[in-house]
């Protein structure tokens, strides 16, 4: 079967515009998130530790409750902080290495198989015994059989299906 068609697979594709605007916008959604996320951590490790000091309460004054509350910030800060620095330096990263891009696979599904992860489906790769393992939604797994033709657009270090077409059977 695969001895009729020929295997094609184009690396390093760049990213369109839309692409990036996409990638884009879930990194700000991302980080409406990790906004949440931290606030709310913020909130339970102050909650323990006022519940751990609540015998002493009683002692407190009114700048007592100050340093409290100014803690509190400083903690969520210094969290958010640590956070937009991470996702500063990934975003920096993937837009300045041309290594990560996608890649184009003209190919025939050999296997499917599922994990806990997700659906996987395996093409045939270029060389005799090269095989290529790639996440797909799981519409897509059930709508595509072994030896189906397929165009496969990925990403390359995930290896998650960007875009599939079919090609014509009737070949």
């Amino acid at each position: 079967m695969a001895d009729d068609f020929k295997i094609q697979l184009q690396e390093n594709i760049p990213f369109s515009t839309a692409e990036i605007e996409d990638i884009e916008r879930k990194l700000k959604g991302f980080r409406k998130i990790m906004f949440i996320v931290i606030a709310s951590a913020t909130s339970v490790v102050m909650g323990f530790i006022v519940f751990l000091m609540k015998n002493s309460l009683a002692k407190f004054r009114y700048y007592d409750y100050l340093l409290l509350v100014a803690a509190g910030f400083a903690l969520f800060g210094f969290c958010y902080l640590i956070g937009c620095l991470v996702l500063w330096y990934d975003t920096a990263n993937w837009k300045k290495d041309k290594r990560i891009g996608k890649n184009k696979l003209l190919s025939i599904v050999i296997d499917q198989d599922t994990t806990e992860y997700g659906e996987y489906l395996t093409f045939a790769g270029i060389g005799e015994n090269d095989k290529i393992r790639l996440k797909v939604k799981p519409e897509d797994y059930s709508r595509y059989p072994k030896g189906t033709r397929l165009s496969v657009t990925y990403l390359k270090f995930s290896k998650e299906v960007l875009e599939i077409v079919e090609f014509d059977h009737s070949d």
